[in-house]
């Protein structure tokens, strides 16, 4: 077995190169039905990139014949700004396809299926030594396939586990966030290493999830959360075939010991405190304040000091560590007018000393967020609701999008553009036009985005429980006349909040016009904060001013 973790410089540089050109970004938040207002089951995902694509579609429910068979392509997080059916390429990688495949909602992911199973992502890397080119799958690949074929949450993670052990897993460490209307898990995965190839009798991967305790939440943010493994416990974990042989044969462990097997520190042996946890720590302090949890190693899962909204979830996302100790509104950095955000890349060397900016939980570079909803008490068409918002979290809109519509808005999807193609069209333009506006006065503008953010999502929050009752009597006589209205109920939401902020850009840009500022009634000059001016004089540069 040691033989699959031989590997060449060659592989560990390609692996680094890769792991350091965007992938390790994404935060995502699992909240429980018991830690929910409303008892929702929530998981969310940030697609922090920079370079990916954002558009989202529907995949309908399809029948196939039996003895199908099915292409895995090779689908990368990472599209280089095209959009995914121009990143796709074909392998030639078949499997068996199941006689029925459910309808879903996906981006590069899956994201949430017409049985109200929902996922969300982050990059965990993982030992680099395990990582394998001969596998069938990437973790894109794994979570539709767990989309089309899985009625609960439990279901998919063993449905990605199966496949992955049998035809192998080819990515980067990944943890998937996967929720139906009952439980939420955290599933964490890894390769077999180089030299596994499909046929060979040991695992083409080793994968993890244990289960967040009803009533909490829990966080993964680029780093391992899974820790001590119980084994005989299948309520609370599910674990892939070979994992205590390989950390026996490995010298990780000794069953004779006496303690348990550690998953994060063993088979994934790779932990940054101030980019990951940090943002872990910062998430479980806002929820429970008196914990004062702190960053070195926080805990799998906290129970908050009182049920979230969906509108406290969505601010959680929009944070800058804002009134703590690494508030980055307060720094030189900001510049004049607190301007939290920080450009990658997030390391940086200044006369040979290295250094990194603080990676806070709404990242510039973001895609897209999104914040799901599982909800038991209603029927499928209607329980299940993708929240999707474009580009930057601290910027965007939320808009909901019922996992049972016919099709995703034209303007999320068909005309959402890409990096490479804008268009007024998408809603992804609109609102990352806004975004990238507001660096020139981020403390100024960002009361107005915020306003906007009131206005609209408020709106969509407090009407959902009528749109739900509408559907549902719509539901009882017409399914296709439910499924219909909510398309259209979708389609329009999105269609006005893209229309709403590109009237917010001609706003903005109208209001602080080169510098100034206009109320409508007088146009004043500000000037820069004396907190700023004051650092600016004590830099002493007087090349740079005069002192009069």
């Amino acid at each position: 077995m040691l033989r699959r973790l031989r590997i060449t410089v060659a592989t560990m540089v390609a692996v680094f190169v890769l792991l350091s050109a965007g992938t390790m970004a994404c935060t995502s938040i699992l909240v429980t039905p018991g830690a929910s207002v409303d008892g929702s089951a929530t998981v969310t995902q940030t697609a922090d990139c920079g370079s990916c694509a954002f558009e989202i579609e529907k995949v309908p429910a399809m029948d196939w014949a039996p003895g199908s068979m099915v292409e895995v392509p090779y689908l990368p997080q990472m599209t280089g700004g095209r959009r995914i059916s121009e990143a796709s390429t074909p392998t030639g990688n078949m499997i068996p396809q199941v006689e029925h495949t459910y309808a879903y909602i996906k981006g590069i992911f899956g994201m949430i299926n017409e049985h109200q199973v929902a996922i969300g992502e982050t990059t965990i890397g993982g030992r680099a030594d395990f990582r394998n080119q001969h596998g069938y799958f990437d973790i894109t690949n794994l979570s539709m396939l767990a989309m089309e074929r899985a009625k609960t949450a439990r279901e998919a993670i063993q449905i990605m586990g199966d496949l992955a052990v049998k035809y192998g897993y080819s990515d980067s460490g990944e943890e998937l966030s996967v929720a139906d209307p009952y439980e939420v898990w955290v599933f964490e995965i890894v390769g077999p290493g180089p030299l596994w190839e499909v046929g060979d009798p040991e695992p083409g991967a080793y994968w993890v999830a244990a289960r967040v305790p009803d009533g909490h939440i829990a966080v993964s943010s680029n780093s391992s959360v899974i820790e001590e493994i119980d084994f005989d416990d299948p309520e609370n974990f599910m674990v892939g075939p070979g994992i205590r042989e390989f950390a026996i044969e490995k010298g990780w462990w000794d069953p004779a010991s006496g303690k348990a097997l550690n998953w994060r520190w063993d088979f994934c042996d790779r932990v940054r405190v101030d980019y990951s946890y940090r943002r872990i720590a910062r998430i479980f302090n806002r929820v429970a304040p008196s914990a004062n949890i702190t960053e070195d190693n926080p805990p799998f899962s906290i129970k908050p000091e009182k049920k979230l909204t969906l509108a406290e979830i969505f601010d959680l996302h929009r944070d800058h560590y804002e009134g703590s100790e690494f508030d980055q509104t307060t720094s030189l950095t900001a510049g004049p007018f607190a301007n939290p955000r920080r450009y990658p890349g997030w390391n940086f060397n200044v006369d040979g000393s290295a250094y990194s900016w603080n990676r806070t939980i709404s990242a510039i570079g973001c895609e897209y967020v999104i914040v799901t909803q599982s909800r038991s008490w209603l029927p499928n068409e209607i329980g299940g609701v993708l929240w999707y918002g474009p580009a930057v979290p601290a910027t965007t809109c939320f808009v909901p999008i019922y996992n049972s519509v016919s099709k995703v808005p034209a303007t999320l999807n068909e005309d959402a553009g890409s990096h490479m193609q804008f268009t007024r069209k998408s809603m992804w333009w609109a609102i990352s036009t806004v975004n990238t506006l507001a660096d020139l006065r981020w403390k100024d503008m960002i009361v107005e985005i915020n306003a906007a953010q009131d206005k609209y999502e408020g709106r969509f929050l407090a009407e959902q429980a009528i749109i739900d009752a509408a559907a549902m009597e719509l539901l009882k006589t017409d399914r296709e006349a439910a499924i219909e209205f909510l398309t259209r109920y979708c389609e329009d939401n999105a269609n006005m909040v893209r229309d709403a902020w590109w009237e917010l850009l001609d706003f903005l840009l109208w209001k602080f016009n080169a510098g100034f500022v206009n109320d409508g009634n007088r146009i004043s000059s500000p000037g820069y904060p004396e907190e700023w001016l004051r650092r600016v004089v004590e830099l002493d540069e007087p090349d740079h001013y005069v002192r009069q």
